[in-house]
């Protein structure tokens, strides 16, 4: 059975710039739509639906409740659309194919560059394009149908979002505390009450170290502590500990380069520590084109040098 689609596509389209610019007028100009054009199929749409969209107040022009529950909706609806029109541009622009990873900062500096490497030796008319951003953010993209493989902590997907997607385990990771060699604590045995007392440099909210750095306090029903210094890249977390000052929590596989270069020390807090897999995402399989499946057997394939 084959559903029609009888919404008036165009007239919401007009609605959602409209509610984006804050009046017809200022949609008019963005859009190169006469104000009376624009009005008139707003107008339609709330005759033929028997919906208000939009009130006056004084001179102003603003959502009804319903207009304003429809607005997310109509923005989904619309950068789905954009992000179609990508896809078919992509299709053209490289009859070959686009392969679009994203990662976090783990996964794109520790992980994907020798897969990627290996990738394009064997497959070198694709197109590979990587993103780096945090493990929720990659998830959306992933989600969205903005990137095909999505490298990340198996603590962002959630069980709702496990249903839509093929998940490997590839590796698991520690996380742990880390310093400059000439802190007080570097390579001590110290309390968590200890180090929380600590000026703390950490990653923007979002990402999975801060997120667990969080449950560890949690665990230990602890105050968070003081973040005094936050970066949006974890290379820039790690330099500025480098640099002396204060400590941070983060992955023993992105630390290690660094400890192994005498730049960074651990600092050994009682406790059993906090671990997590890192896992490769994508769609379902039979929705996957043949040189994605190609990239995660290669993964799939190389991981085993990772343990």
């Amino acid at each position: 059975m084959v559903m029609e689609l009888s919404i008036n596509l165009h007239a919401l389209m007009l609605f959602y710039h409209v509610a984006l610019a804050g009046s017809v007028t200022e949609a008019s100009k963005r859009l190169n739509i006469s104000q009376p054009a624009i009005s008139a199929q707003i107008r339609s749409f709330e005759k033929q639906y028997q919906v208000l969209l939009f009130e006056k107040k004084g001179r102003n022009l603003v959502l009804t409740p319903f207009g304003q529950k429809l607005l997310k909706p109509a923005e989904h609806l619309f950068q789905l659309a954009e992000q179609i029109e990508i896809m078919i541009e992509d299709y053209h622009r490289h009859p070959k194919g686009k392969l679009r990873i994203t990662g976090n900062y783990l996964a794109t500096s520790v992980l994907i560059p020798k897969w990627a490497s290996l990738f394009k030796q064997q497959n070198p008319e694709v197109e590979v394009q990587i993103s780096t951003v945090n493990s929720q953010l990659a998830l959306d993209k992933l989600m969205n149908y903005e990137a095909d493989v999505a490298i990340i902590g198996n603590s962002e997907i959630s069980k709702h979002d496990s249903h839509f997607l093929h998940c490997t385990a590839l590796y698991r990771d520690e996380f742990i505390f880390v310093s400059a060699p000439n802190h007080k604590y570097a390579e001590k045995i110290v309390s968590m009450e200890e180090m929380m007392q600590e000026p703390f440099i950490m990653r923007e909210e979002g990402s999975t170290t801060r997120k667990r750095l969080l449950e560890l306090c949690r665990i230990h029903q602890m105050s968070p502590p003081n973040i005094e210094l936050q970066f949006n890249g974890l290379n820039e977390t790690i330099q500025a500990v480098v640099a002396g000052y204060g400590v941070s929590y983060v992955s023993s596989l992105v630390a290690s380069q660094y400890i192994r270069r005498g730049e960074l020390v651990m600092v050994n807090v009682e406790g059993e520590p906090l671990t997590h897999e890192i896992v490769l995402c994508s769609h379902q399989q039979n929705e996957l084109e043949g040189f994605v499946r190609d990239f995660i057997s290669l993964v799939i394939k190389e991981k085993r040098s990772l343990l």
